[in-house]
């Protein structure tokens, strides 16, 4: 096919038909152009991402891969949302072809995108373009709602120098036990959103790792929990914020004793006992080095 569009006439031509309502698309030729570097094929080829036809479409997508031209990026990802099957596939495929000139950005976007598919064909990109500067984006990504996402990530960060996260990640409802376990400080951003999680049985035992960092970071995710619609999770969130000791917990912890549930009201108050008693030990520490007689310094004085 390649062979009939070697002069500007013949390529001239080859759009016309493409552009062409009442003909139809030549899928083959489609593809074809995939392996051109022209500025009017790049134009045409995003037309064609928006076809009434699948099959044309999907042939626009393969061929957009095939360009390898960043600026691709946005519509291929666009058409990651398409109705089709095969488009969205082969629009992730080719997202993954994109190497040169790509703007980070947009992909790592996609990591926080509400379709899980997307979720995993931005991680997956990431990993194989290879740039280590989405590694940070990767890990805050790590306790994604989905498992099949989150093994794609752990993938993608191995790919870019990050082995060891494989070893604690399987796609299983274990993975934000393993992360609290690991006590890698990175872990606490996708910790902390794990918090938001669907699963309480999730919420609960995040919450409960959470004191381990001794992050104040944390806190404010915390404080929501104690309104979560389960009350283990409410208990849990009460003793975390106490054993972190931080006084910007008190006045959420102060309602909690209002809780209509026993454990709660009781996780609540010994929270705020912790946090007065850290408090006051704070205020002694402060005041001991504030009177602590200056240092002499060293020397025979001769």
């Amino acid at each position: 096919m390649l062979e009939n569009l070697k002069t500007a006439a013949q390529l001239e031509s080859a759009l016309r038909e493409l552009r062409d309502p009442d003909r139809e698309k030549d899928l083959d030729l489609i593809w074809a152009l995939g392996e051109l570097r022209d500025e009017r094929v790049f134009g045409l080829l995003v037309e064609l991402l928006r076809d009434e036809v699948p099959a044309v479409r999907d042939a626009a997508a393969k061929a957009l891969g095939g360009i390898s031209d960043g600026r691709a990026t946005e519509p291929l990802m666009h058409a990651l949302l398409d109705k089709d099957h095969s488009v969205r596939t082969s629009a992730g495929q080719a997202l993954a072809e994109l190497t040169r000139d790509v703007p980070i950005p947009v992909m790592v976007a996609a990591l926080e995108d509400q379709g899980a598919f997307i979720r995993a064909v931005a991680a997956r990109t990431l990993g194989k373009w290879g740039k280590r500067e989405a590694v940070t984006s990767l890990i805050r990504a790590l306790c994604d709602q989905e498992g099949e996402v989150r093994k794609v990530i752990v993938k993608a960060l191995r790919r870019l120098g990050e082995p060891q996260w494989q070893m604690w990640v399987d796609g299983t409802v274990q993975d934000f036990v393993r992360l609290v376990a690991l006590g890698e400080r990175r872990a606490i951003v996708p910790l902390t959103k794990a918090l938001e999680n669907n699963n309480w049985r999730v919420r609960l035992n995040v919450a409960r790792g959470l004191a381990r960092f001794q992050d104040t970071s944390v806190i404010p995710a915390l404080v929501r929990l104690l309104k979560d619609e389960h009350a283990e999770v409410r208990e849990a969130a009460a003793n975390t914020l106490g054993n972190l000791g931080d006084q910007q917990a008190m006045e959420r912890l102060l309602f909690a004793l209002d809780d209509s549930e026993p454990k709660v009201r009781g996780a609540a108050a010994a929270a705020l006992d912790k946090i007065d008693k850290a408090q006051q030990r704070k205020i002694q520490e402060k005041l001991v080095s504030e009177n602590a007689p200056p240092k002499v310094g060293g020397g025979t004085g001769y």
